[in-house]
């Protein structure tokens, strides 16, 4: 059985991706209603939501580094972000907080700051080492 792939982008009447303010309740709402068992995002697109739509960023905080428990009967996706370069570091528990991610797995490879691996360990985010130098951007 292959995996379905879902693209699902919020563009303005014109086709363009930028330069228009999106109502990212309204793009997750309409995402969650298509059932993806996971969201599949690169490290620079979780950066520069995170920098538009909540400014910003909050400080840690203590639950942020606790995983929450598996629930089965969860419906929102996993975020799956590719990240092997770290420039999450700092930012991931936005995710983890957000109420259209029901958990964030990190996607880094054999060359990520051995720094980057710790953080993400330390704060008990799933995640997997693919290849020797880039896991995505």
């Amino acid at each position: 059985m292959f995996p379905e792939l879902i693209i699902h982008n919020t563009i303005s009447l014109d086709g363009s991706l930028a330069g228009f303010s999106a109502d990212i309740g309204l793009h997750y709402r309409i995402l969650g209603s298509l059932g993806p068992d996971a969201m599949l995002v690169s490290s620079n697109t979780a950066k520069t939501g995170a920098e538009m739509f909540i400014g910003n960023i909050p400080s840690e905080e203590p639950s942020d580094i606790v995983k929450s428990a598996y629930k089965g009967d969860e419906a929102r996706p996993y975020w799956i972000i590719a990240d092997s370069r770290g420039i999450l570091e700092g930012m991931l528990h936005v995710f983890r907080r957000s109420e259209y991610c029901q958990d964030v797995i990190v996607l880094i490879s054999e060359g990520t700051p051995a720094s980057y691996a710790e953080y993400l360990q330390q704060r008990d985010y799933d995640h997997i080492i693919t290849g020797k130098e880039q896991a995505g951007t």
